[in-house]
């Protein structure tokens, strides 16, 4: 189902009804940048937390369009699972001070017309979100009394006149009419809230509440003695206006409460989003960036790196041909699995998506992830009892557990980000270090095509003459060391910061000097 801001407070209760019910939740999100630029490339050198480093001062101005949530719920009778799916739209908004900006790349825009991205719905739908750190600023404003003021000086002509109209219409009303009520159309909820208050000012006799049954109606009556009358509390007006502009931060929060396992594919970037969108802006610390997001979703699990993992317990004609999400579905979709050709649980849609089914669609890729998760999961689940029969949702995530709360790294140094404890150490082989013999000045580019024939490897320069190489394999790394073993172009060498780093050997020769030192200093004494 679609969720866009003219749908979302009449599904509110549907979803968290949902979510209670689910055992665990696909995730999956669509972004307004693919950070493909030289800057961001995925390179082999790369530790996680210099992953982060090079991303959290890019990504500040890109946001999810598009959030993807999948509930999984279990039905112990029939041994089967039952998917409930949800595509919510996002939309930054204005709110006071707060202006939320985004950047939206062309080939991005290319990406998603190609997969037909509705930009409507974005524009026009999308729902508002707060981070944590942008609800404590507007919370502070409404306990210092302040908000309405600042909120007064920042409408526009048009709301101006709005409002100008509004206060006209009530005035009319007291002077020419005997109804004791009347009813005022305020589609906008900012403005709702700020009618409520001048209305309320400037005619002290009135008493003004939301209409029952229709949230976007002022209901004012004339005075305190028609029957039934009352005036909302401010504090209700306040948490209307509160609701309104969380809007999907509501969703977030609802998610962090529930504790339920959050599986979302190859979710790096995603949770660098998350923490960017949802908790407020990137800590310079890597650690505190982890410890932010494991607080808030403590059971995170990344179908990427367990299909990575787990693809090296069967054969080549076995496996799936990529983990990549479609694949990765088809493959099980698809009864590719030798492994699960019997008691597989039944997976099935609670309801079609309201839209077509089609991958970077964010709704339909969390259901793909989802389901990828507990063929997995029964994969793991059986070989460790050594039979293969349906498996409930407790079994399958004990068979996961060591998969929890890694996420997968990309052509980086290390296989994953750990969200609950230290990362992992490097995965590659140590680097090799290769200094030009014929050349003044290196060419990384053609080291690099040469070299291309040996593996998959990186390259980065080291100094005019030198430069550094990371391969993805140690025989790869065996195979340059053989092959230039005696070349009269390029010396490589197994790199050692002692040897080769600027640093190592000023450190070393300045031991040599103090050392020296010492010991003509004692020969000295000595002879004296």
């Amino acid at each position: 189902m679609e969720i866009t801001r003219n749908n979302f407070l009449d599904e509110l209760d549907t979803i968290k009804r949902d979510l209670s019910k689910s055992c665990f939740v696909g995730f999956d999100a669509e972004f307004t940048a693919l950070l493909s630029t030289e800057c961001f490339k995925h390179r082999l050198f790369d530790t996680s937390e210099e992953r982060y480093d090079k991303l959290k001062n890019k990504v500040s101005n890109m946001i999810m369009t598009q959030v993807g949530l999948t509930m999984f719920q279990y039905n112990r009778d029939l041994d089967s699972y039952t998917a409930t799916g949800y595509t919510f739209h996002l939309c930054p908004q204005v709110f006071g001070d707060i202006d939320q900006s985004f950047i939206f790349q062309a080939s991005t825009l290319n990406f998603l017309c190609k997969h037909n991205f509705d930009f409507n719905k974005f524009t026009y739908e999308g729902l508002p979100y707060l981070s944590q750190v942008e609800e404590a600023r507007v919370r502070q404003s409404l306990k210092d009394k302040s908000l309405f003021n600042d909120l007064s000086r920042m409408l526009t002509m048009e709301e101006e006149k709005q409002l100008q109209q509004y206060q006209s219409q009530v005035s009319k009303w007291l002077k020419r009419s005997q109804e004791d009520t009347l009813y005022l159309d305020v589609e906008n909820p900012v403005l709702r809230y700020i009618t409520h208050i001048e209305v309320r000012m400037s005619f002290p006799e009135v008493l003004t509440t939301d209409s029952l049954g229709n949230s976007k109606k002022i209901l004012i009556y004339r005075d305190k003695d028609v029957e039934g009358a009352h005036s909302a509390p401010i504090a209700i007006l306040e948490d209307n206006l509160m609701s309104h502009l969380l809007g999907f931060s509501q969703i977030i929060s609802l998610l962090s409460e529930s504790q339920k396992p959050i599986v979302g594919h190859n979710i790096f970037l995603d949770t660098v989003l998350l923490h960017n969108q949802f908790i407020g802006p990137l800590p310079n610390r890597y650690k505190d960036f982890k410890n932010n997001i494991h607080t808030m979703f403590p059971n995170v699990y990344d179908t990427k790196y367990i299909s990575h993992e787990m693809s090296m317990k069967l054969s080549y004609h076995e496996v799936w041909k990529s983990n990549a999400l479609q694949d990765l579905y088809e493959f099980f979709s698809e009864g590719k699995c030798k492994k699960l050709q019997n008691g597989v649980n039944l997976i099935k849609l609670s309801r079609p998506f309201n839209v077509k089914q089609s991958y970077h669609e964010a709704g339909w890729d969390s259901y793909c992830t989802g389901y990828c998760f507990i063929r997995l999961g029964h994969w793991t689940a059986c070989e460790n009892r050594g039979s293969y029969r349906p498996v409930g949702p407790v079994e399958t995530l004990s068979a996961l557990a060591p998969y929890c709360n890694k996420v997968n790294i990309i052509r980086g140094a290390v296989q994953y980000m750990n969200l609950a404890e230290d990362d992992p150490p490097r995965h590659r082989p140590g680097l090799l270090h290769l200094r030009a013999l014929a050349k003044r000045t290196i060419n990384v580019a053609e080291v690099a095509s040469e070299l291309a024939t040996f593996g998959s490897l990186d390259i980065k320069p080291y100094g005019s003459r030198t430069a550094l190489i990371a391969a993805s394999s140690r025989h790869t790394t065996q195979v340059i060391l053989k092959q230039y073993k005696n070349s009269k172009v390029y010396r490589i060498a197994p790199y050692s910061v002692y040897r080769h780093s600027t640093a190592g050997r000023m450190a070393i020769w300045s031991g040599a000097l103090i050392t020296g030192s010492l010991v003509l200093y004692l020969l000295h004494r000595k002879l004296k």
